[in-house]
């Protein structure tokens, strides 16, 4: 899939401006930067109970020249950190507990407007269950979840055994199968009986390894794949598949509940079209609005889950009633490969499809921002991820309404489709782990995919219609403070600002001074960080009417 992206990217490349939008320098004159700080609401937790802990949060922001926090008020699970008579409250998260009489967003906005810090709420939008814990009001509400398209494995083995091969890249169920393919697998658990399979592409066997021997990660084949079976299917492996015999793999479309499929790892997404989603959805954004005093609403995950989905009856019912009857349904939209990840193939009515599912987002944004306005208009904005060449998969379209079609197989039409003109401002996760472009050959990298490389395409994509702040990830920068620095300023130089992600990487590792560095906040001084572009409500819709 990459090849292909890549491909097309360098293909269209000469129909972009090579300049930055006119608003870059603009904000510069001015004085104005997004400095935002992302607090994810479960890894920050064990902090996000402590009310001194949060003070000190709050005023070392303000020490190192943050002039905004997003802080993560709805996490992925659907659970909240607020007092909500709709929502269920996070009580408890890998070991820590949530004191029963705490909210954490009041407890926040008390400590953060204290010195003047401004507060944004983040929803994960659609995300109502989290698949690793089995948990979420999507677990109690299987309707609500979106519909994933894609194919039950099973495979045989030489005696006619037959396992379902539905886990790729994580651990085998009890007396089960799994398959590694892009990740090492690892050593067994204490207590378990494991047995590993190399096998090539077409599924013969290599060698076969009995887990008491494995004590170190075991990496797939360039050429093949790793199972990993438990239990009895550990047994029988061990006992039928002797080297260079064959094993065999049938597969068979099937349309499941994401909590029940393979093509999403973690969160449970919901359908926007479902009339309880939609409205429990927008009644939660009004009762955060109405009762706490936040500085703006932040949006994360509002997509649908994959290209994969959502094939419910409700979806398609809304997708035949404008488009027309779809003969061979879900076939004619999409065909999933027979193995995870690997390529799936468009159908006939794909583009429409794609138009589709950005248009229902479009239109739930614009539903979100009229009850926020309901209540007092505040800055809105969105992280997205930023590959927007294949971000048409996820069913969001964040590009500016100037590129005519920038898909091939999506009509003219497609552009109307961009939501960005219903916000303010726009996160991108730059992610990668070369600052410049200048650096990128020191490591074999392409220039692209470096933050200032992306940060500037993003740029162009998105052509000035709201304010950007680049986000760059600590992560990946874990044990190299000065190239995190150095990411700070790609990302602040080629857009409006710079979104860090994420405050519990700041914190454990006392990055303060690395933040201060990047940002260019002088040393010791306080009460001079500028403002953001989005904290003078008349700056952007001054930009875009002076555009037409």
């Amino acid at each position: 899939m990459y090849r292909v992206w890549l491909v097309w990217w360098l293909s269209v490349g000469v129909a972009f401006a090579q300049s930055l939008p006119p608003s870059v320098a603009l904000v510069r004159r001015m004085g104005l930067e997004g400095r935002v700080m992302w607090v994810d609401a479960t890894a920050n937790l064990n902090w996000l109970v402590d009310r001194a802990q949060v003070r000190q949060f709050v005023r070392r922001c303000k020490e190192v020249g943050i002039n905004c926090i997003v802080l993560d008020v709805k996490p992925i699970s659907g659970h909240v950190l607020y007092n909500s008579k709709i929502a269920p409250k996070l009580t408890e998260w890998r070991g820590v507990r949530v004191p029963p009489d705490l909210d954490i967003l009041q407890m926040f906005l008390e400590e953060a407007h204290a010195v003047g810090m401004e507060v944004h709420a983040n929803i994960n939008v659609l995300s109502e269950g989290h698949k690793m814990f089995h948990t979420g009001p999507a677990y109690e509400n299987p309707d609500w979840q979106m519909v994933a398209y894609s194919r039950r494995r099973t495979l045989v083995l030489p005696d006619g055994s037959r396992y379902e091969l539905n886990r790729f890249d994580i651990p085998p169920p009890p007396d089960g199968i799994a398959a590694y393919r892009r990740a090492a697998a690892p050593v067994p658990p204490a207590g378990r009986f494991w047995a590993y399979a190399i096998l090539t592409d077409d599924l013969r066997v290599q060698a076969v390894i009995d887990g008491v021997f494995v004590n170190r990660p075991l990496a797939p084949p360039e050429n093949g794949w790793i199972l990993v079976a438990d239990g009895q299917a550990a047994q029988n492996l061990e006992r039928l598949s002797a080297l260079g015999i064959g094993l065999s793999l049938q597969t068979q479309p099937v349309l499941q509940p994401l909590a029940e499929s393979d093509t999403e790892g973690i969160a449970v997404f919901v359908n926007p079209l479902h009339p309880e989603v939609r409205n429990r959805l927008l009644e939660i954004i009004r009762e955060i609005c109405q009762n706490y005093p936040i500085d703006g609403f932040v949006l994360d995950r509002m997509r649908w889950a994959n290209v994969y989905t959502d094939f419910s009856e409700r979806t398609r019912a809304a997708f035949e009633a404008e488009y027309g009857r779809v003969a061979n349904w879900p076939d004619d939209i999409i065909r999933p490969p027979a193995l995870p990840r690997d390529s799936y193939e468009r159908g006939p009515r794909f583009g429409q499809w794609a138009e589709f599912r950005a248009r229902v987002i479009r239109d739930l944004l614009r539903d979100i921002r009229r009850v926020i306005e309901s209540v007092r208009p505040m800055p809105i904005g969105a992280y997205v991820g930023s590959w927007y060449p294949i971000y048409y998969e996820l069913g969001v379209n964040w590009g500016s309404n100037a590129l005519a079609r920038p898909y091939p197989f999506v009509s003219p039409n497609y552009r109307f489709t961009s939501y960005l003109l219903d916000m303010d401002y726009l996160m991108p996760g730059v992610y990668f782990n070369i600052p410049f472009m200048s650096e990128a050959p020191l490591y074999d990298g392409d220039e692209m995919r470096t933050v200032e490389g992306m940060t500037r395409r993003v740029m162009e994509w998105t052509n000035g219609d709201l304010f950007v702040y680049s986000g760059v990830y600590a992560l990946d920068y874990r044990g190299d403070p000065a190239g995190f620095e150095r990411a700070i300023r790609a990302a602040r130089l080629n857009s409006h600002g710079v979104m860090i992600f994420d405050a519990s990487h700041i914190v454990q590792w006392d990055w303060w001074e690395v933040v201060r560095r990047g940002l260019g906040t002088p040393d010791g001084v306080v009460g001079e960080v500028p403002l953001a572009p989005h904290q003078l409500p008349s700056l952007l819709p001054s930009l875009r009417n002076g555009r037409g």
